[in-house]
């Protein structure tokens, strides 16, 4: 089983290293899970937002997204069960070999 990186945004300017970081893991032959919360849920409004889709796996945190004022705006590329309580990010600590924060 591959490795996997995990990716906790939680300020909104870091799209650019959280896509960056995402593709060389991706091209290392890693698996990529990635946790949206606090201001990081604003990366779903970016317009590369579909190439961390294609990249990795996102959890965007429920509650920050709702707190930010995006309550029952759709996310094209995402689904119900891709929002998610603080309780993913814990699980992404323990399951993944290397945890990044930004």
């Amino acid at each position: 089983m591959a490795e996997k990186l995990g990716i906790c945004a939680a300020t909104q300017g870091c799209f650019h290293h959280v896509l960056g970081l995402t593709r060389a893991a991706k091209a290392a032959g890693k698996q990529v899970e990635i946790f949206l919360t606090g201001e990081g849920v604003h990366l779903t409004q970016d317009p590369r937002f579909s190439e961390l889709l294609e990249a990795g796996r996102v959890g965007v945190c429920e509650v920050s997204y709702i707190a930010s004022g995006y309550q029952g705006k759709a996310v094209p590329g995402l689904v119900d069960k891709d929002f998610v309580t603080q309780a993913r990010n814990a699980e992404m600590v323990e399951e993944c070999e290397r945890y990044i924060i930004l």
